[in-house]
C-alpha cells in the first residue's frame, strides 16, 4: 500500500486559485514574478488548466506543476524554453510585455545537489491527478500550493492477519508562502473495504473535510493547522489513521510513500504482531528518474520491529517491503 505526499500539487483545473489578488496593472516594480503571475492569473479568471492549453496552442507546452511551482515561487523560469513560454503567458493573461520577464531573477545556483533538490515530477507521472481534482472538489478541499515537506516518520502497526491496521505519520514541514493553513494525506484504500479509514490521535494539528472515491481507491484528508503559517516557518505535527483491515484480506507485504518533491528525510519502521513475523525485510528506492529501482536488506529485531532511515531522496517511492513464511496446506 503507499501514501502519496502531496505538497505542491495541483487543485480542482476548473477551480480559481485561492491566492491573494494582486492587480498586475498597478503592481508596484518590486512585486516578485511569483507575485505578479499570481495577481495575474486572479485578474484573468482562467484556471491553470485553460492557461496551460492556450499556451500549447501557441506552441509552449508546460506542465501544470511547473505552472504551479511558477506562481507559488518554489520554482523560475530559467531555461530558453521556460522564458519563451512566459513571453506567451504575457499574451494570454493580457499583460503588457515584460510585465512577468521584468521580473525574473538571477538565475539560480545550478549542479548536481541543487537540480535534485528543485526537481519535480509532473502530476500524470506520480498519480491520476484527474481522480485528485475530482475528490478534492467534491469536498471543496482547497490546495496547500508553497508546502515544501522536510521529514516523515512513518510508522505501520500490522496485527496477527499479517495487515497493517494503524500508520502513525509525524511531519516535519516548511512553508514557501505566506497563508499556509494545512496539509493533506491522500492514501490507497482497499478495494471492497467496507469500513473507510479514521483518522486519530491528532497533536498540533486537526481534522478538516474528507472525500473517498470507491472507484480509483483513494481518500484525500484535509489537516488543519493551529495557526497559518507565515514564509520560512516550519510545522510538526502529528496524527494517526486507523485501517480496519477485513478478515481474510490478502496479506500486506510492505509500505510505501510516494513523493513528488524531493523529501530531506524519510523514517519508516513497521511493528510485526510478535506471533506473526516475516522472514525477510528490505529497503525500497524508486525514484522516478531512475528506471533501475534498489534494494538493501534491513534487520528485523528480536522484537519483530524493523525500520528504514532514507536521507536527501529525490522524487520517486521509498518504503519497505518484506516475505511471509509459507504458510501450511
Amino acid at each position: 500500500m503507499t501514501l502519496h505526499d502531496y505538497s505542491n500539487a495541483l487543485h480542482n483545473p476548473d477551480q480559481r486559485n485561492s491566492f491573494d489578488s494582486l492587480d498586475p496593472a498597478t503592481a508596484p516594480a518590486e512585486t516578485s514574478f511569483a507575485e505578479t503571475l499570481r495577481g495575474a492569473i486572479d485578474a484573468s479568471g482562467l484556471t491553470l488548466e485553460r492557461i496551460r492549453a492556450r499556451l500549447t496552442q501557441r506552441g509552449s507546452r508546460v506542465s501544470l506543476a511547473t505552472l504551479s511551482n511558477w506562481q507559488s515561487g518554489s520554482r523560475q523560469p530559467e531555461q530558453r524554453r521556460s522564458l519563451e513560454a512566459v513571453r506567451q503567458l504575457e499574451s494570454v493573461l493580457e499583460l503588457p510585455m515584460g510585465r512577468l520577464s521584468g521580473r525574473l531573477g538571477p538565475p539560480r545556483p545550478r549542479g548536481r545537489q541543487v537540480a535534485a533538490e528543485e526537481s519535480a515530477v509532473p502530476d500524470e507521472q506520480w498519480l491520476d491527478s484527474s481522480a485528485l481534482s475530482a475528490l478534492m472538489t467534491d469536498a471543496d478541499i482547497a490546495p496547500q500550493n508553497g508546502l515544501r515537506r522536510i521529514s516523515l516518520h512513518l510508522r505501520c502497526h500490522l496485527d496477527s492477519g499479517r495487515a497493517v491496521h494503524r500508520i502513525s505519520y509525524r511531519h516535519v514541514l516548511r512553508a514557501e508562502r505566506d497563508g499556509i493553513s494545512h496539509d493533506l494525506n491522500l492514501l490507497e484504500i482497499a478495494p471492497g473495504a467496507r469500513r473507510r479509514p479514521t483518522l486519530t490521535s491528532t497533536h498540533n494539528c486537526r481534522l478538516g473535510r474528507q472525500s473517498v472515491s470507491e472507484e480509483k481507491h483513494l481518500m484525500v484528508t484535509e489537516l488543519l493547522f493551529d495557526s497559518e503559517l507565515r514564509r520560512g516557518e516550519t510545522v510538526v505535527f502529528e496524527y494517526e489513521v486507523e485501517l480496519y483491515p477485513e478478515p481474510g484480506q490478502p496479506s500486506d507485504n510492505g509500505w510505501t510513500a510516494s513523493f513528488r518533491l524531493p523529501i530531506q528525510e524519510l523514517l519508516i519502521e513497521a511493528r510485526f504482531d510478535p506471533g506473526t513475523v516475516p522472514v525477510r525485510c528490505r529497503e525500497i528506492r524508486r525514484p522516478f528518474s531512475d528506471p533501475s529501482p534498489t534494494e538493501r536488506p534491513v534487520r528485523i529485531s528480536e522484537s519483530a520491529n524493523t525500520h528504514a532511515v532514507m536521507l536527501g531522496l529525490r522524487a520517486g517511492v521509498y518504503g519497505l517491503e518484506w516475505d511471509w513464511p509459507e504458510q501450511p496446506g
